[in-house]
């Protein structure tokens, strides 16, 4: 106990004393952090917008004419007994033909001189998340086949080119996320160094009057673990910044509000955020004393 309070005094005795060059080390940890928690942010987000994409697996099953509306609303009714299918909706002609004016108005003039059955009716039915794989949609999609309907339109093409770019991205994502992890831990070894190298000669007596590797490291270690939670509430306070600042004024600009509101990161991630930089000052300054140790004569 007495070893472990001469540790921690040795520690704050040291923050003080070498106060510019651990300010130093704090900031750099908190860029770093900030650059990963950026990334998070964007992981987080775009995760929450493909998973609100997932949710919408969209069919269109287009009727043929001579198929009475008695038979339309006992398919519909089907459909929607189905576990696959979210929600089903009778789209009739008129409905049809209403949609497509109120978005293409200057189209008018073309639906009443093709006359009044020229939009087919049809069934939008909206999968669930589960069925959101290109096999699943294709299967359910042959399932309509049939002589009720005139075609069966899901975006096949799109399906599968979309589901492809989730998988580059999820690569690059974790591609990315290392270097971002790798980059840190060596730009602040590298700080942390320096204030290693700056007591060069309190450490070199140290193991001249025989204080154990342990001895030599532990103050260095409380002094990395400040370093990584101050380091993460500069963190915390720059991506709070960022988003209020930025992202916010961003989505008003280019009116993102489609795609979901952008979210700060939840309580989980910070947490994580906060035990990868306690982590990454305590790592730090321990490849910093373990060099100087393996170096010093």
């Amino acid at each position: 106990m007495h070893s472990l309070r001469h540790i921690v005094r040795r520690a704050i005795r040291s923050l003080w004393e070498h106060l510019y060059l651990n300010v130093m080390a704090t900031l750099v940890i908190g860029a770093a952090l900030l650059l990963i928690g950026v990334y998070l942010t964007v992981q987080y987000n775009l995760n929450a917008i493909v998973d609100s994409w997932d949710r919408d697996v969209h069919l269109s099953a287009y009727f043929h004419e001579d198929v009475g509306l008695e038979r339309r609303f006992a398919l519909r009714d089907q459909f929607a007994q189905r576990r696959e299918v979210a929600t089903v909706r009778y789209v009739s002609e008129a409905d049809a033909r209403a949609w497509l004016m109120e978005r293409v108005p200057d189209i008018e003039p073309v639906l009443v001189e093709l006359g009044d059955n020229a939009l087919p009716a049809s069934l939008e039915l909206t999968l669930v998340s589960t069925e959101a794989s290109p096999e699943a949609i294709a299967a359910f999609a042959a399932e309509l086949q049939g002589p009720d309907f005139e075609t069966i339109d899901y975006g096949q093409e799109w399906v599968e080119r979309f589901n492809t770019f989730l998988s580059l991205l999820q690569l690059l994502g974790a591609v990315l996320g290392s270097l971002i992890g790798v980059a840190a831990l060596f730009l602040v070894a590298n700080t942390v160094h320096l204030i290693v190298y700056n007591r060069r000669a309190e450490l070199e007596v140290q193991k001249l009057v025989g204080a154990t590797a342990t001895y030599i490291t532990a103050p260095f270690l409380i002094e990395g673990a400040t370093h990584g939670l101050l380091g993460s509430v500069v963190a915390a306070l720059g991506l709070w910044a960022v988003h209020r600042g930025l992202v916010v004024r961003l989505q008003e600009a280019l009116q993102l509000g489609l795609a979901g509101e952008l979210s700060f990161l939840p309580a989980s991630y910070l947490l994580m955020l906060f035990v990868f930089g306690l982590t990454l000052g305590v790592v730090a300054s321990a490849m910093s004393v373990r060099r100087f140790l393996v170096q010093a004569p």
